[in-house]
């Protein structure tokens, strides 16, 4: 802690650090152009300003839990601690991809010239026990998450070099990387109370209520059962822009189930309010019950605004059976993805079919001439085909028993020197006469079903599948030491993909031990193209080199494409009523009020 010590004498360095005529000051900043909403504006558009404030909220969660602290990878936490107990210095726009507002900053100031982001404290923030918010507080909250942290914190603060220049102003180093979205990402974390944890072990776990600045604050816990939330009526943010018209519940009680089953059952009791529907069978079908019927509670569905890149059975290359391209397109083929979302999800899903799906950076159509352009200069990475068409998942008829899959997966066997053996029929090697064996590592049951589906198409052409689940420690330990044959992963890029994806697909990533390119791909062409994403300085330029990105991992057909859902599919209570509109970059939780309240 002796930064933190020193920070407060540290006014003439930050004036050589941040010259104070190199940045204009915002209350707002946006990665690209302006921020939408004018300076001045006076809410979000899609809340209800006025809103009855009032009543209490019953939310019914999957799972449980034994931490209130959601800021180390120690326990499973309770969400509402990280999004309505703690505040972050700036809050990102409802409305815009890559902006945010000042919150619980009132200024912000970027110099790109010095690699440095000021942030200015507004003045009557406060802790729930009403001590100010300070600088010292940002600082102390950059060093105890750069050390005890998440792995994205610790990424992102390690370097962040954090110099208070009073009590209310505190700069800190850009991560590399254009400057305004590295200053975005630290106006993103959550700032927490240095008198309050201080002489605390930070990475404990613990069920003591947390110290925080939000609008609300953890009132009463019964471990792993239940957390309920009281309004703090003295939050700073209550009639500022970014916080009027939202957080209008005057308490919201968490209730956790093991089985949802029986959350399901409670909601329809009376006894919950809202809940999120995991299960698209019983979304589709098992509704049909009086509480729905008349109109006691609604069925909600909202589109995912965000990315939801890869979802799907990731081969490791560094099999030999793997290596070949030939037998990963084969298996992929096998998949009938068409038959199981009719017969088993009554058509909720839809079939991964990018790695940055459900976003403009998709490649979804024929690449056009800036896309053939890039991928002239790595044409190694391409089939000829690639250059004319979309990479898609194969489709089968639908009817459950594809011949023609089924024949063009054997023929691609066979070219690799998989055949069935005449005895048995059992796939074998045509040299050494070693069986074709798959095994799938999963950290849950969730895919089950759809692995069933697939592994029926593995047993018919005398494949042998095993689906190991394991837990998520085991699963961690396993896909590090590369100790898999495929493993269930879903990759999710920010909205501007960069260095993370370095870590995911890049040589020299596949060659560190613990490194996240865990299929193993190594490609010096594939690097070059990853360094040129990374490089990008414009959003026309990202969209482009990340659609050639996106085709050249397509093409290689390292993952059997799984699925994702198009909507959130939300069940809630009649008494609870929605904001007047959904907002296109956020699902609106903040904007929700309870009918007959304040009245």
């Amino acid at each position: 802690m002796r930064m933190l010590r020193n920070c407060k004498y540290a006014g003439l360095l930050a004036l050589l650090l941040l010259p104070q005529a190199a940045a204009a000051r915002t209350d707002a900043l946006a990665a690209h152009g302006t921020p939408a909403l004018p300076p001045g504006f006076t809410h979000f558009p899609h809340v209800l300003p006025d809103a009855p404030q009032g009543c209490t909220l019953r939310m019914a969660s999957a799972g449980t839990f034994d931490t209130l602290n959601p800021f180390t990878l120690r326990g499973r936490f309770v969400m509402g601690v990280w999004s309505w107990v703690n505040e972050t210095l700036l809050i990102d726009s409802p409305e815009e991809p890559m902006a945010a507002y000042a919150h619980l900053a009132e200024a912000v100031e970027v110099d790109e010239a010095a690699r440095r982001v000021r942030f200015t404290l507004r003045e009557g923030a406060r802790w729930h026990d009403g001590k100010p918010v300070t600088a010292e507080d940002v600082a102390f909250t950059v060093a105890v998450l750069a050390r005890h942290g998440r792995p994205v914190h610790r990424t992102l603060l390690e370097h962040a070099d954090p110099v208070v220049e009073d009590s209310r102003r505190v700069s800190l180093a850009l991560p590399p990387g254009d400057a305004r979205r590295g200053a975005l990402r630290l106006g993103g974390i959550h700032v927490l109370p240095r008198h309050y944890w201080e002489g605390r072990d930070f990475g404990a776990l613990t069920m003591q209520p947390p110290l925080g600045s939000g609008p609300y604050r953890v009132a009463a816990v019964e471990p792993g059962r239940r957390v309920a939330f009281a309004r703090s009526q003295a939050w700073w943010g209550r009639e500022s822009p970014t916080g009027r018209g939202r957080h209008n519940f005057d308490r919201i009680e968490v209730t956790y189930y093991r089985d949802r089953i029986a959350a399901f059952e409670g909601l329809m009791a009376g006894r919950e309010d809202w809940m999120l529907e995991a299960d698209a069978r019983r979304w589709a079908v098992g509704y049909d019950l009086p509480p729905v019927r008349d109109g006691r509670v609604r069925q909600v569905e909202q589109p995912h605004w965000f990315i939801t890149g890869m979802n799907g059975f990731a081969f490791n290359l560094r099999r030999p059976r793997f290596a070949d391209a030939r037998v990963r397109e084969a298996l992929t083929r096998l998949l009938d993805f068409e038959w199981a979302n009719a017969a088993l999800f009554h058509g909720a899903f839809r079939r991964s079919a990018s790695f940055f799906e459900n976003s403009d950076l998709a490649a979804r159509e024929a690449p056009d001439a800036d896309e053939r352009a890039l991928m002239a200069e790595f044409g190694s990475l391409f089939p000829p085909q690639a250059f004319d068409a979309a990479w898609q998942p194969p489709r089968s008829d639908g009817s459950g028993r594809d011949r023609a899959q089924l024949e063009a997966a054997l023929a691609l066997l066979a070219e690799a020197g998989w055949v069935p053996r005449e005895s048995d029929g059992r796939l074998v090697n045509r040299e050494t006469g070693e069986a074709f064996t798959v095994s799938v590592l999963a950290q849950s049951n969730a895919q089950q079903a759809l692995v069933g589906v697939w592994f029926r198409a593995l047993r018919r052409i005398g494949i042998t599948p095993r689906f190991e689940v394991v837990d998520a420690a085991t699963f961690a330990a396993r896909t590090r030491a590369h100790d898999f044959d495929l493993a269930y992963r879903f990759t999710i890029p920010p909205e501007w993909p960069g260095r993370e994806q370095v870590e995911l697909w890049s040589s020299a990533s596949a060659l560190r031990p613990g490194g996240g390119n865990i299929g193993g791909v190594a490609d010096p062409a594939l690097d070059g193209l990853l360094d040129r994403l990374v490089a990008a300085e414009d959003r026309d330029a990202l969209r482009t080199t990340a659609r050639v990105l996106d085709r050249a991992l397509q093409w290689r057909w390292l993952v059997v494409p799984g699925s994702y859902g198009p909507v959130r599919r939300l069940a809630v209570s009649d008494r609870i009523a929605p904001p007047p509109r959904w907002p296109a970059h956020a699902y609106g939780d903040d904007g929700w009020w309870c009918r007959g309240a304040g009245r």
